[in-house]
């Protein structure tokens, strides 16, 4: 009987020792073909080696059980080929050949087709190298992957399909060099059950698909530097489990309401995103929240007061954007998070309360000079936000300071010249307010008011000039968007005077939110324009009809470019940005049941009913 188990024993050792031996002998292969073989990192792997050396303990090398079971060579900046005996490490779980950086060096060739003999391997990280795209379809038959990081020189083979334990996904290069082919949004993905990561990085091009929202279980998702055609779609709001965004460089995101959805994110990044529109005022409720990082995203209007009830919040990162104040209260964010403020359009408003908690604020902006004509001259002001008080006021005249002010922020100028303030406070000191210039010109005609009211469904303009040099008269200009601007009617002027003068207009046909201008000509075809005033006319003025609305609605009092929106009754938009053709709005496309119909200022009631 101990002859037997010394017998066995003996058997067990050899087979042990020939199975780790195939293991050195494949990285020994592997080695062999990288290009130059000539990496420090690797130079306690014992090459060529004699048979019985363990590789255990070889850099980048993990072994258990007497097998090798991961090996991690990233960032090496590997050349050459991989060597098919890579086939041979049957016990691997781990294979890590990503490279990083802008070396132009890596792995090229084909992926063995040995790379199948790899059952047990769980995570294959080959990002950033150049394989052969008809080579990429080995990979498929990994079915027990739960990580991947891969770079496609092509499309994404058909039977990625099989990889249905993938939890992480990585797409794409890190490598700014470029030279990688495109590829179209996976369509693989969305058999994919158990998926949470998802990385997509440069070069995925087409349509950014809707059927992104069945990714049920997906709570990692990053979009970095790819070219995809269409805005974000709205379907990403369905994402109920995703804990991270972070999006990068995608011009057109559209309409970013699906924010308001993501009830469990905790991490939110947009950078370099062009997206010129408003932070949803829904942020507030997504209260696991942690950062907010929007970098160069166009964002503009004010920061969402919700943001203040955010209790976990730690870093709040908002630079170079085109918000406005004021500056909600910030005092759920820890003293030692980060807040950072700089390079908007904020003024010194909300900031003298906040300043324990923000870290940058500075540069802003610049502020805005505006004037109002008085006798003799113009009253210049400006609006640089915070405590009166606390402001002081430096005018500059053609470029040299001629003036200091504490506390008042108008100035009565009566030359033709260029003006600036520079605006400090002394509660923010790290902060000055730079106005933008003015140039003060003698007008002919001094408007010193120009007001509109709303009466028996009709606006009511008035206006008041103290002095007229060659008016012919005005045009009164209309717009339902304060952009586009037509004419209505005209009013005469009063030549030269140099007496006070009151002039009136009825629009009888107004519009349900009016902006208002004065076009001042002059009997030379000069002109001025006045400031832009708005007047809403209220709820009577709108009239829609059918009501209930089967397919089609006909709205009146309402211009053709006021902007249409329709909400659920939780408040959930489902049509928004809208014009109005012809008075009609198409509604064939909205479910029966009862909605909130907006139109400029005013809301209303919509039954569809079919």
């Amino acid at each position: 009987m101990r002859k037997l188990l010394l017998v066995l024993l003996f058997i067990s050792f050899r087979s042990f020792g020939q199975t780790l031996e195939n293991d050195r002998l494949a990285l020994v292969a592997l080695y062999n073909g990288f290009a130059g073989a000539n990496y420090p990192e690797l130079s306690n792997w014992v090459i060529p080696g004699n048979n019985g050396d363990s590789p255990c303990g070889w850099y980048g090398v993990t072994c258990e059980g007497g097998r090798v079971t991961k090996l991690v060579l990233k960032e090496l900046l590997l050349g050459g080929e991989l060597a098919p005996e890579v086939g041979n490490l049957t016990a691997l779980t781990t294979l890590d050949l990503s490279k990083t950086g802008t070396w132009m060096g890596s792995l090229t060739g084909n992926i063995p087709v040995e790379l199948a003999n790899l059952t047990n391997l769980e995570y294959l990280y080959i990002a950033d190298q150049t394989f052969e795209k008809t080579s990429l379809g080995v990979i498929g038959s990994l079915t027990k992957l739960k990580g991947l990081a891969l770079t496609p020189t092509g499309e994404i083979p058909a039977n990625f399909t099989n990889l249905v334990d993938l939890e992480t996904l990585y797409l794409g290069s890190g490598d700014p060099m470029g030279g990688f082919s495109d590829f179209s949004f996976p369509s693989f993905l969305s058999v994919l059950p158990k998926l949470k990561e998802l990385y997509l990085q440069g070069w995925v091009k087409g349509e950014f698909p809707t059927a992104i929202g069945s990714f049920s279980n997906l709570e990692v998702l990053e979009l970095n530097i790819n070219g995809f055609s269409n805005a974000l779609p709205q379907q990403l709001g369905n994402l109920s489990k995703l804990k991270r965004l972070y999006i990068s460089r995608y011009e057109g995101l559209g309409d970013f309401t699906f924010l308001n959805d993501l009830l469990n994110l905790e991490e939110l990044e947009l950078h370099d995103c062009y997206f010129a529109g408003k932070l949803p005022e829904g942020i507030g409720n997504l209260t696991k929240l942690n950062k907010i990082v929007i970098n160069s995203a166009s964002f503009d209007g004010v920061i969402p007061p919700g943001i203040s009830t955010l209790s976990n919040l730690t870093v709040l990162n908002l630079k170079y954007n085109a918000f406005t104040g004021p500056i909600p209260d910030l005092s759920n964010v820890p003293v030692s998070g980060l807040i950072d403020l700089s390079n908007n359009a904020f003024t010194f408003e909300g900031m003298e309360s906040n300043i324990a908690w923000l870290d940058q604020y500075s540069p802003q902006e610049k502020i805005v000079i505006s004037a109002q004509p008085v006798p003799g001259g113009a009253l210049l002001t400006v609006n640089a936000g915070g405590t009166l008080g606390n402001n002081t006021y430096k005018w500059y005249r053609n470029n040299v300071l001629f003036t200091t002010v504490v506390g008042n922020n108008s100035l009565t100028v009566t030359d033709v010249s260029t003006y600036r303030v520079e605006v400090t406070n002394s509660v923010m000191t790290g902060l000055t307010l730079v106005s933008l210039n003015y140039r003060n010109v003698q007008l002919p005609v001094a408007l010193v008011s120009f007001n509109g009211k709303s009466e028996n469904n009709q606006t009511k303009l008035s206006w008041k000039t103290t002095s007229e040099t060659n008016n012919k008269g005005f045009e009164i200009e209309r717009s339902a968007d304060a952009r586009s601007f037509e004419k209505i009617g005209f009013v005469d002027g009063s030549g030269d005077t140099k007496e006070n003068q009151f002039y009136h207009f009825i629009d009888v046909n107004p519009l349900a939110t009016g902006y208002y201008r004065l076009k001042q000509l002059d009997y030379d075809g000069k002109f001025e324009y006045s400031k832009v005033i708005v007047v809403r006319a209220g709820e009577g003025i709108v009239k829609m009809y059918p009501n209930p609305a089967q397919t089609e609605l006909t709205v009146e009092g309402a211009g053709e470019n006021e902007v249409v929106s329709v909400f659920t009754p939780a408040g959930r938009p489902v049509l928004t940005g809208a014009k109005l053709s012809g008075g009609k709005l198409d509604v064939k496309d909205l479910k029966e049941g009862m909605y909130t119909i907006k139109i400029g200022d005013v809301a209303k009631k919509l039954l569809i009913k079919r």
